[in-house]
């Protein structure tokens, strides 16, 4: 790994946190370490050496390992998050709420794949029984969760949606997600869906309408004709 903040250290002058960083730098590069190698084999040393800081200097300013993951979280994925919320409450806003889920799940889908590593991150990092895996959990998955569950009864509510329980909502699209960045015993299945972004895209489209149709009442089709198959 090679990372930019040496770059602007003055020959002959002290480092100083300003000319040989920039924050958010080194936060995207600790987030990669995170998401790849796992909190426990991220070594700070090695991290700052790969950033051409010193450890002291490193810890000076982003503290513990657990506090510079923490922020590297907040830095990284909190702002995807942001995103994806205000895109769901934008199609909440000019839709009902079955259509708003059946577009949102594409959508969703294909952003968080805009940025891989920070869908790997959570994945590798939100599924343990650690004290961060619940700050992950907590503070960004549950909250978009909880949304979309209050859509999802909004959809059964209105005759458009199958009342299926939440968790095997989410056990179905959680694990599509999984699949695209970890997809383990199925790599060799999945790996020409994956090869470049164009395919992926179309598969991700495959998915969410196969989803969909698992999630819609036949309701649905009969008042959006222009939506797909019946279940």
């Amino acid at each position: 790994m090679t990372c930019p903040f040496s770059a602007s250290r003055r020959r002959g002058r002290p480092a100083r946190a300003d000319a040989v960083m920039a924050r958010e730098d080194i936060l995207r590069q600790a987030f990669q370490a995170f998401a790849r190698q796992g909190y426990d084999n991220v070594s700070q040393r090695q991290l700052a050496a790969d950033c051409g800081v010193s450890d002291s200097l490193l810890h000076h300013h982003f503290g513990s390992k657990q506090q510079l993951w923490q922020e590297a979280v907040d830095s990284v994925f909190g702002p995807l998050m942001q995103v994806l919320q205000a895109r769901l409450d934008m199609l909440a806003s000019s839709g009902d709420a079955a259509s708003t889920l059946r577009q949102n799940t594409s959508q969703a889908i294909k952003l968080m794949m805009t940025d891989p590593v920070a869908l790997e991150f959570l994945f590798r990092e939100g599924e343990g029984d650690s004290e961060r895996s619940e700050y992950l959990r907590a503070t960004y998955v549950r909250p978009y969760l909880a949304r979309l569950n209050e859509l999802f009864l909004q959809g059964i509510s209105a005759g458009h949606l199958r009342p299926l329980a939440p968790a095997t909502r989410h056990v179905l699209v959680m694990g599509f997600m999984r699949s695209l960045v970890i997809p383990g015993v199925l790599q060799a299945e999945l790996a020409p869906h994956l090869s470049d972004p164009g395919k992926v895209s179309d598969f991700i489209d495959e998915m969410a309408a196969a989803l969909f149709s698992g999630f819609a009442h036949t309701s649905f089709y009969t008042l959006h004709p222009d939506s797909g198959e019946k279940a």
